[in-house]
């Protein structure tokens, strides 16, 4: 009776440990980003009110370390280069009642990373 009860003691020990341990599966796993996401910001946006043109600082990287492109464009017009690098900052003027879209692209300028809109209120 004694062997019988140690073994009805071991099956359970078992049944506990597989269950705390579930096989593992292999099932597809969706791809993750192996760098992240490239950002944008613009400082102070929006620009306050004033005469003449105001400026803000745009700010950006492309989280990875590679090389990426701002270009703007000001409401809705061509986007001409802004600037370019990894990561950085420049100054930007900013004319009142003109919406000015800055866009950070890779270095091929074939994917957009990151976007803001900066504006100015006229006074």
């Amino acid at each position: 009776m004694r062997a019988f009860s140690r073994l009805i003691a071991f099956a359970c020990v078992v049944l506990v440990i597989s269950a705390c341990n579930p096989p593992k599966t292999t099932a597809p796993q969706a791809e993750t980003p192996l760098s992240p996401t490239g950002v944008i910001s613009a400082g102070p946006n929006p620009v306050p009110a004033g005469s003449g043109a105001g400026t803000t600082t745009i700010k950006w990287t492309t989280g990875n370390g590679t090389t990426g492109k701002v270009f703007v464009s000001a409401d809705g017009a061509q986007e001409t280069e802004f600037a370019e690098g990894p990561d950085g900052s420049h100054d930007a003027p900013i004319q009142a009642g003109v919406a000015y879209e800055f866009r950070l692209y890779n270095s091929d300028h074939t994917k957009q990373l990151a976007k803001i809109t900066v504006t100015r209120p006229a006074q």
